[in-house]
């Protein structure tokens, strides 16, 4: 009953966003966990800090190279926040974006990239629960009934696993209002278990954006809402702080 509620929830909230309303800002470069197919803008850059279950917080730094190009770079830990010491992540996780093409009439934009930030827990032998998207392709278009709803899909294959099936994800984003948007989506993710094996675990993840004084942004996330007991961060809530500027 849980998930259903907050299935009817998530699509209340959307459906009662108006088709009028005004657009703020740059565009979505990410929704929950996964990569769309914007960029920030050249010499444009973002510092993210996201907190997550467990104490743990996730740190990114990104910047726009060129109209066409961004890269960017994360880490963090588990148990930051509460008792014991943090565990560290034993490495470093990367980012680039490549914009391939710009939406045009029925023409999505597109764009690929490559993306090492995983989420969960560390495995033993490296990466997380579940796994990062690894290379993508990723696609958006803009609604034909307004120009603040745009729909995402994307196709990824990830390195951390060596044979393994492309992971695939659906995603919706909408503005209404210059501070507000909401966002979803449902992601075919590669959830890895500490024998070594992996599965195929469905995750609906949605989440509130609030622009804040211009240049900050919070975000607030609903993850796995509908995953399967066991799955990372089961049914979690996580917050996020972005902060934007340019050189």
């Amino acid at each position: 009953m849980r998930q259903i509620g907050a299935l009817a929830a998530l699509s209340l909230l959307l459906l009662c966003v108006p088709s009028e309303a005004v657009g703020y800002g740059d565009s979505f470069t990410r929704l929950v966990d996964v990569q769309t197919a914007h960029l920030l803008p050249r010499a444009g850059y973002s510092l993210g800090v996201r907190a997550v279950p467990d104490g743990g917080v996730r740190t990114s730094f990104v910047i726009g190279v060129t109209q066409y190009v961004s890269a960017g770079v994360s880490y963090g830990a588990a148990n930051v926040i509460g008792v014991g010491e943090p565990d560290w992540d034993n490495e470093v996780a990367f980012e680039l974006k490549i914009r391939l093409a710009e939406e045009y009439d029925v023409v999505p934009g597109l764009a690929i990239g490559y993306d090492s930030r995983g989420h969960g827990s560390q495995i033993s032998d490296g990466g997380y629960e579940k796994a990062s998207q690894g290379i993508y392709v990723v696609a958006v278009k803009t609604a034909p009934f307004s120009e603040f709803w745009e729909f995402h899909g994307a196709v990824s294959r990830t390195l951390e696993i060596d044979k393994t099936n492309p992971d695939y994800f659906v995603g919706v984003s909408a503005r209404f209002s210059e501070e507000f948007s909401v966002m979803a989506e449902y992601q075919l993710g590669t959830t890895r278990n500490e024998d070594g094996s992996d599965d195929k675990t469905g995750y609906l993840n949605a989440g509130l954006r609030w622009i804040f004084g211009e240049q900050l942004e919070i975000d607030f996330y609903f993850r796995n809402l509908v995953g399967p007991n066991g799955s990372p961060e089961l049914s979690s809530r996580a917050l996020a702080f972005v902060f934007y500027d340019s050189f």
